[in-house]
C-alpha cells in the first residue's frame, strides 16, 4: 500500500483559499530560471533536480527519438545525428528573410505557415519552430516549479527583452500556451530587474538598468519613487549579448592558432564558441589571481592550444562593450537625463560579470555599478514579485504601479500620405488613445485605416503594420462624417486598433502582429533618421498638406458647380474651368513647389468668393420664396 504525504494546512499557504500559486519565469537566451514568492516572504529561485537554479535554454533532439531539455554538456559528446538547439530566443518571432545574407541562415530552414515563411531548425524529430523549442523549455521550468511547490501553478509572468516587438511577444505567448502555462503578463526584463532592486533598496531617483545577457542587450532609464516604477526610455539590441562576445573571442583565438574561423563548418564553430565561452568564464571567475587561462580544441584529430588573458579578453570585447555604452547614452538622451543625475546603475545578466564591462561603465558614468543582487537571478526575482502582486497575493504598501514605454510612435495614414501620430514613442503602457477623423470626399462610404510605426512625417518613410477598411459609412458631405480611431496598447505591448463610425456605430477592429521583427539597430536607425531628416520632413509635410488643401478646394468647388451651374456667366465659367484645370495639373504634379501650390490655392479662393456669395444668396432667396416678413423667426 502506498502512503501519501499530507502537509499541515497552516504550513502550506497553497491550501489557503485566497492564495494563488504563480511563478516568475526568466526565459533567457543562454539560461532560464523560474521563481516564486511564499506568502509574506521574499522571492526565491526554484532549484532543479541537479540543485542548479539555472536551466540551460537548450533542447537536445536525439536520433533515437528521445529529447532532453536544459542539458549542460559539451557539443563533442553528442551523437553524429543529434541536434542541440541553443539561443532559440534569437529566432523567436522571426522570419527566414530576417536572416538574409547572414551566416546564421545557413543553420536554419523554413516552412510556410499561414502564408508566411517561418524560420525552423532541422532536427531528427523533423523541423522545429522557435515557438515549439521555447515551449519545451517552458514545460521544463513548469515541471521544476510544480515538483518543488507540490501544486499546479495558476499562471506565470514571463520576461522578454524590452525591444521585443508584437510578433516576438506573441510568439512567446504562443510558446507558453503550448506549454499549458497561463501568461499573466509579459514583463520587460530591465523593468523586472528594477522591480526586484527597488523593493530591496526602497530607492528613489533615476536609475539605469544595464542588462547584458547571453543573447540580448537592453537598457532602461527608470524613475523610481515610492510605489511607482516609471520607465522613461528604453533602448537595446536583440542581437547583442554573451554569444557575440564568445564568437569574438573564438575568432581571435582561432586566428592566433592559424585557423580560419569563417571556413569552419557549423558544428566546429559551435564547439569553438563553447570552448571560448568556457575560457571566458574561467578567466572571469578566477580567484587565484592568475591573469591567463589555457584550453585545447580538437579539430580533425589535431589539438589546438588557446591562451586567453585578461588584456586580450578586454581588447577583443572592447567594440561590443562600446556599442552597449552608445546605446545607453542614446537612452539617456531620449529620457532627457544627464549622466550626473543617475542615482544608480543596476547590472543584469551574466555577461556583466566581465571586468571590462564593469570598468568601462564605472569610467563612463563615473559611478560604480550596483551589484547587490545576483545579476543572473534578478530578472526572475522581479518577475516572481510581479506575478505575486498581479494575482492579489500582496496587499497595501507592498503593491506598486508599474509602467513601461513603447520604443516607436504609432499612428495612421491620412490624406497625402501623411502620418498622424496617435501614440508617441516613449508613451507609458498600457495606454489608450482616440482621435477623430473625417471623410475627404462627398458621399464617401468607406475609409481605409493604415496603421504605421515610426518617427517620420510621411508614410513612405515609416513601417507599415496593418491595413483594414471601415465600410458602410453614411454618405455625407465631405468633412461631416466622424470616425473615431482608437489605439489600445496592452501591458504586453500588443496593439489593437478600432475604427468606429459615430453615426450608426459601425466598427472594425484589428490586432497588430507585424510579420517582420524589429531589432534595436532598426529602432535606432529609425530614430536617427527622424533626427537627421527633421527639417526636410517639416518642409515635405507642409508641401503635402498644401497639396491636400488644394485638392480639397478643387473637389469642393466642382461639387458646388454641379449644384448651381447657372450662377456663373459664360465668361466666368471659362475662367473657373481654366483655373480648376490648372490647379489639377499642379496638385497632381509631384514636382510642384509649395509656393506654386499655395499661389494656385489663392487664385482659386479669389475666384470662388463671388461665386460662393451668389450661391448663398440664391439659397436664401429659395428658402424665403413665398414667405412674408412675419413668417421669418428671429429666434
Amino acid at each position: 500500500m502506498s502512503l501519501l504525504q499530507i502537509s499541515e494546512p497552516e504550513d502550506n499557504q497553497a491550501l489557503k483559499k485566497d492564495y494563488k500559486i504563480v511563478v516568475g519565469i526568466d526565459l533567457g537566451t543562454t539560461n532560464s530560471l523560474v521563481g516564486t514568492v511564499s506568502e509574506g516572504k521574499n522571492p526565491v529561485i526554484i532549484e532543479g533536480e541537479d540543485d542548479s537554479k539555472m536551466a540551460p535554454s537548450a533542447v537536445l533532439y536525439r536520433s533515437d527519438g528521445s529529447m532532453e531539455v536544459g542539458i549542460n554538456r559539451r557539443e563533442e559528446r553528442l551523437g553524429p545525428s543529434d541536434v542541440i538547439i541553443k539561443s532559440v530566443k534569437r529566432l523567436i518571432g522571426k522570419t527566414y528573410e530576417d536572416f538574409n545574407n547572414s551566416v546564421k541562415q545557413r543553420e536554419l530552414s523554413k516552412k510556410v505557415f499561414s502564408g508566411k515563411e517561418i524560420v525552423c531548425v532541422e532536427t531528427p524529430h523533423g523541423q522545429k519552430t522557435p515557438v515549439e523549442v521555447s515551449s519545451e523549455i517552458l514545460k521544463h521550468l513548469k515541471k521544476i516549479a510544480e515538483k518543488k511547490i507540490g501544486f499546479g501553478i495558476d499562471g506565470a509572468v514571463i520576461t522578454v527583452p524590452a525591444y521585443f516587438d508584437d510578433t516576438q511577444r506573441q510568439a512567446t505567448k504562443d510558446a507558453a500556451e503550448l506549454a499549458q502555462i497561463r501568461v499573466i503578463r509579459l514583463l520587460n526584463e530591465p523593468t523586472a530587474a528594477a522591480l526586484a532592486y527597488g523593493l530591496e533598496t526602497k530607492g528613489k531617483g533615476y536609475f539605469l538598468v544595464y542588462d547584458l545577457g547571453g543573447g540580448t542587450f537592453d537598457v532602461s532609464i527608470l524613475k523610481l519613487e515610492e510605489g511607482l516604477f516609471s520607465v522613461m526610455a528604453t533602448a537595446g539590441d536583440t542581437q547583442l549579448g554573451g554569444d557575440d562576445f564568445d564568437e569574438a573571442i573564438a575568432i581571435s583565438l582561432s586566428k592566433k592558432a592559424g585557423l580560419d574561423y569563417k571556413s569552419l563548418n557549423i558544428r566546429d564553430k559551435k564547439r569553438l564558441d563553447e570552448r571560448a565561452k568556457e575560457l571566458k568564464e574561467e578567466l572571469t571567475e578566477n580567484n587565484d589571481g592568475s591573469d591567463e587561462v589555457t584550453g585545447t580544441f580538437q579539430l580533425e584529430g589535431t589539438n589546438f592550444t588557446f591562451n586567453l588573458n585578461k588584456s586580450l579578453l578586454a581588447n577583443v570585447c572592447k567594440d561590443l562593450v562600446e556599442k552597449t555604452i552608445k546605446i545607453s547614452k542614446d537612452a539617456l538622451a531620449d529620457a532627457k537625463i544627464e549622466i550626473s543625475e543617475l542615482n544608480e546603475i543596476i547590472l543584469v545578466g551574466g555577461s556583466t560579470r566581465l571586468a571590462s564591462v564593469r570598468e568601462t561603465i564605472t569610467k563612463v558614468f563615473n559611478k560604480v555599478p550596483k551589484t547587490d543582487l545576483n545579476p543572473d537571478e534578478i530578472v526572475c526575482l522581479g518577475a516572481s514579485l510581479q506575478a505575486d502582486s498581479l494575482v492579489g497575493n500582496r496587499e497595501g504598501k507592498d503593491n506598486w504601479l508599474l509602467l513601461d514605454v513603447i520604443p516607436l510612435s504609432l499612428g495612421i495614414e491620412t490624406m497625402g500620405g501623411l502620418v498622424e501620430k496617435i501614440i508617441p514613442r516613449n508613451s507609458s503602457i498600457p495606454c489608450s488613445e482616440t482621435k477623430e477623423f473625417t471623410t475627404f470626399k462627398d458621399g464617401q462610404s468607406g475609409m481605409m485605416i493604415h496603421v504605421v510605426q515610426g518617427e517620420r512625417e510621411l508614410v513612405e518613410n515609416c513601417r507599415s503594420l496593418a491595413k483594414f477598411e471601415l465600410s458602410d459609412i453614411p454618405p455625407m458631405v465631405a468633412g461631416k462624417a466622424r470616425v473615431a480611431v482608437s489605439f489600445n496598447l496592452d501591458a504586453d505591448g500588443v496593439l489593437s486598433v478600432e475604427a468606429k463610425e459615430m453615426t450608426l456605430g459601425k466598427k472594425q477592429k484589428v490586432s497588430i502582429n507585424p510579420s517582420i521583427g524589429l531589432t534595436e539597430k532598426d529602432v535606432q536607425q529609425i530614430i536617427l533618421s527622424s533626427h537627421e531628416n527633421a527639417a526636410e520632413d517639416v518642409k515635405r509635410r507642409a508641401l503635402e498638406e498644401s497639396r491636400v488643401e488644394l485638392t480639397r478646394c478643387v473637389e469642393a468647388f466642382e461639387s458646388a458647380l454641379k449644384d448651381g451651374p447657372d450662377i456663373l456667366s459664360v465668361e466666368e465659367s471659362k475662367t473657373v474651368s481654366r483655373c480648376l484645370e490648372n490647379a489639377k495639373i499642379i496638385f497632381t504634379d509631384k514636382g510642384s513647389s509649395r509656393k506654386k501650390i499655395e499661389d494656385s490655392l489663392k487664385e482659386l479662393n479669389l475666384i470662388s468668393e463671388p461665386f460662393a456669395e451668389r450661391r448663398m444668396n440664391a439659397a436664401i432667396q429659395k428658402a424665403l420664396k413665398g414667405r412674408g416678413v412675419d413668417d421669418v423667426s428671429t429666434g
